[in-house]
């Protein structure tokens, strides 16, 4: 028994120290836009984390890719209306990052009720997620 407790004590402390995984996931999606002198202005944003994180020459990065979908107040959906990369590069270990999308929608679009589509690919992992976000158009 007297060498069972200090067994079980370094176990419980090696499944201390170990790095929990994290799942990688979006949240804390916003979405709004606002009334220009010609059409609007969709600012959306969403925040990741459980992405890969690589370590090479002192510093840490990171690269996520993103598209942008629209779902109309008809339910049509408009593919593609924006896409980029987001990277980032720090010399401290980051868990979370963010992506933020500015489109000019143009006096074509009608009033109502839509939907951002953000769909994100963690480049280094190919793992993909996507996130919704309801907004309005409206004077």
């Amino acid at each position: 028994m007297k060498k069972v407790i200090p067994l079980l004590l370094i176990l419980a402390l090696a499944a201390a120290c170990t790095k929990k995984e994290v799942k990688f996931e979006l949240f804390s999606a916003e979405a709004f836009a606002y009334s220009l002198d010609k059409g609007f202005e969709l600012d959306a944003q969403t925040m990741a984390k459980g992405f890969k994180v690589e370590k090479a020459n002192g510093s840490f990065s990171a690269r996520l890719s993103y598209s942008v979908d629209l779902v109309m107040p008809d339910g049509k959906v408009k593919t593609g209306i924006d896409s980029a990369v987001v990277a980032k590069e720090d010399k401290e270990e980051f868990t979370e990052m963010e992506i933020q999308v500015q489109k000019q929608l143009d006096s074509s679009y009608p009033l109502g009720k839509y939907k951002v589509v953000i769909n994100v690919t963690d480049e280094l992992t190919k793992k993909k997620l996507k996130i919704e976000k309801d907004f309005d158009l409206s004077n």
